[in-house]
């Protein structure tokens, strides 16, 4: 069984390597009208680079979802009413009583001429506990615990569009001009100078790939997902990689 990680290392590597040969392609025609030769190094650099960008984004997805779980419009966690359903089911345990005045617990039913009446039992630790139950979360801590829908929604949108979106772009300008030979005092010059329209450029496209990654796309797909919308994002970043 091929686990859900590498599956996406496959497709997005496949996914990388479309997105680069249509870049060499856009970036050949647009500066030269001969024949097309494919620029093998850039090609295996930015599927190198998207090799190493996709465990930590597969890690990213799932602590997203575990932290925030659910899809919008549906809640993250079981429904308060099963809750409740479970302790109207609850029945206390019960102690008889015969018309001489003993009683007994358990055991079996009554015998040919006797009557018995059942009672709750008020020394039974068991009712006494499920007296207490109510009083050990407060409204806000229920509230925590079934809280989801739009404000999961929200906080993995904000925080893919804000730390997700910072961590990729820094990633991508240090690890391909490292694959292209740049020496890391080099490197940094260029992440200051970079960041801001590679940031601007992102936001134009990512918010509605977010938007649909955490409405209908599982978690194991999501960087799959991404890759395939971002075809032509990739053509942008193999662009900005001087094919």
């Amino acid at each position: 069984m091929v686990s859900p990680l590498t599956t996406t290392f496959i497709q997005s590597t496949i996914l990388n390597a479309i997105a680069n040969i249509l870049a060499q392609i856009i970036d050949h025609h647009r500066k030269s009208k001969s024949t097309f030769t494919p620029n093998l190094p850039a090609l295996l650099q930015f599927i190198t680079y998207g090799i190493i960008i996709v465990p930590p984004n597969f890690i990213w997805q799932r602590y997203l979802e575990r932290r925030y779980p659910g899809f919008l419009f549906r809640g993250a966690s079981s429904s308060p009413s099963t809750t409740n359903n479970n302790n109207n089911n609850f029945s206390p345990p019960s102690r008889t009583s015969t018309p001489n005045g003993t009683t007994k617990r358990g055991g079996p039913g009554p015998g040919i001429g006797e009557i018995y009446i059942s009672i709750p039992d008020p020394t039974s630790t068991v009712l006494l506990k499920e007296k207490k139950t109510p009083h050990n979360f407060l409204p806000a801590q229920q509230h925590r615990r079934t809280r989801g829908g739009w404000y999961n929604f929200l906080m993995k949108f904000l925080l893919d569009q804000t730390v997700g979106s910072v961590g990729n772009i820094v990633l991508f300008i240090v690890l391909i001009n490292l694959l292209k030979g740049v020496g890391v005092g080099g490197v940094w010059g260029l992440v200051v100078e970079d960041f801001k329209p590679i940031m601007i450029a992102r936001l134009k496209y990512r918010p509605i790939v977010s938007l649909l990654m955490y409405t209908v796309v599982p978690v194991d797909r999501r960087v799959v997902f991404g890759s395939a919308c971002g075809v032509i994002w990739g053509v942008y970043l193999s662009l900005y990689a001087v094919v």
